[in-house]
C-alpha cells in the first residue's frame, strides 16, 4: 500500500502514521498560490508594503473549446513584433501536441520565442505507455524553474529572453495524471494506468478520497496563479465533455477539468466552431472559429462579448483575426 492507505492502515493499528513526502521548502506554494516573494517577519510590514504594490497583470485564463477551433492558436499569435524581436517567449506545457504542430506549422519565424515541452514521461518497462508518478514529478519541475524564471528575469540587470506566457494545453490529459496518480501512488489501490482504468468507484472507495484528485490538480494551477503574480501570463486549456446530471445527458457541454477550475480562473473564454447558413438554412460555405468571452473578472465590458477568430471560405483564403485582447491584455 502507499501514500494515505498506509496512513489509514497505522492509525487504525494505533501506530504512527507515515509522512507522506514533502518539497524543499523553497519550492512549496499554498494551494491557491499566493506566496510569490519571500515573506517578511513581520506581518505588519507586508501589510505596510502592500500599499504601495500594484499588480498590473492579472491573466490567469481559461480557454474551452472542441478540438480544433483555435484555442491554442490566439495564445501562440499573443506576441507582438516588438516582444518577439525583444526575446519574450511563451513557455507550452504541451499535454496534446497542439501547440507543437501550431508552431511548427504556423510560427516557424518565431520558434525561438514559442517553446513547447513534452510533459510526459514514458515507462522503460512496463505494459503501460506513461509513467504516471514521473510524469506528475516532471510537470511540478518544469512549473517550479519557469517561477524560478519569471523571478529572475524582475531583477533591474536581467539581459535574458523573458517569460512572455505560460500555456498548459489540454488540461483534460493532466487531470488524468492525477486521477491515476490518485489510484496508483496515493491509495495504492492499482498498480499501473491499466488497472486504474477498472472500476473507478471501487477503487477510489470513499466520496472524500477524490479531494486527493483535486489538491494533486491545483497543485498546477496553484504554479499559474504563482507565475500570473510574478507578471506572467497564464492560459489553462481543455476540451469538453456531455454534461451527466442523475446519470443522464444533458444535451450539454461543460469544461473538461477538475469542477472547482473555474472558480480559479480569472477569465475564461468559450471557444466555437459555426456553420454559416443562409436564409433557406443552407451552408454557404463560410465557417467562423467564434471567442465568447464567459467570464472577465477584470473587464467588464468583455462579459458576454464575442470575437470572429477565424473565417474559413470553400474555395476562399481564410482571414485570420486573432483575438486582439490576448495581444493585448490590458484589455483584458
Amino acid at each position: 500500500m502507499a501514500g494515505l492507505r498506509k496512513m489509514q492502515k497505522a492509525e487504525e493499528e494505533g501506530g504512527v502514521a507515515p509522512a507522506l513526502p514533502s518539497l524543499p521548502e523553497e519550492a512549496t506554494i499554498a494551494p491557491m498560490g499566493t506566496v510569490v516573494a519571500e515573506k517578511s517577519d513581520s506581518i505588519w510590514g507586508e501589510i505596510e508594503t502592500a500599499a504601495d504594490t500594484l499588480n498590473e497583470n492579472h491573466v490567469l485564463c481559461g480557454l474551452v473549446g472542441m478540438e480544433g477551433c483555435t484555442k491554442t492558436g490566439v495564445v501562440l499569435d499573443s506576441l507582438t513584433p516588438e516582444e518577439v524581436e525583444n526575446g519574450n517567449c511563451i513557455l507550452v506545457l504541451d499535454f496534446d501536441g497542439g501547440a507543437s504542430s501550431c508552431r511548427s506549422s504556423y510560427h516557424r519565424d518565431k520558434s525561438r520565442n514559442i517553446r513547447c515541452l513534452d510533459p510526459w514521461v514514458m515507462q522503460t518497462e512496463d505494459r503501460t505507455a506513461y509513467n504516471y508518478p514521473a510524469t506528475h514529478e516532471r510537470v511540478m519541475k518544469i512549473g517550479f524553474e519557469a517561477i524560478a524564471w519569471a523571478k529572475r528575469q524582475q531583477a533591474p540587470d536581467y539581459e535574458g529572453d523573458r517569460l512572455h506566457s505560460f500555456l498548459v494545453t489540454a488540461c483534460d490529459f493532466w487531470d488524468d495524471v492525477c486521477i491515476n496518480n490518485m489510484k496508483i501512488v496515493d491509495l495504492g489501490s492499482a498498480p499501473d494506468g491499466i488497472a486504474a482504468a477498472v472500476n473507478p468507484q471501487k477503487l477510489v472507495g470513499n466520496q472524500w478520497n477524490w479531494q486527493i484528485r483535486r489538491t494533486r490538480f491545483h497543485q498546477l494551477t496553484a504554479i499559474g496563479r504563482t507565475l500570473m503574480m510574478l507578471g506572467v501570463r497564464v492560459y489553462f486549456e481543455t476540451h469538453l465533455k456531455t454534461e451527466i446530471i442523475k446519470n443522464e445527458a444533458t444535451g450539454n457541454y461543460r469544461p473538461d477539468w477538475e469542477k472547482h477550475m473555474n472558480g480559479y480562473l480569472n477569465q475564461i473564454i468559450w471557444f466555437n466552431r459555426e456553420t454559416v447558413r443562409d436564409k433557406d438554412g443552407r451552408p454557404t460555405g463560410e465557417t467562423r472559429f467564434t471567442a465568447d468571452f464567459y467570464k472577465c473578472k477584470t473587464n467588464v465590458n468583455l462579459q458576454g462579448q464575442k470575437r470572429v477568430v477565424l473565417t474559413t471560405t470553400e474555395g476562399g483564403e481564410p482571414v485570420w483575426n486573432g483575438l486582439p485582447e490576448i495581444r493585448s491584455p490590458v484589455q483584458m
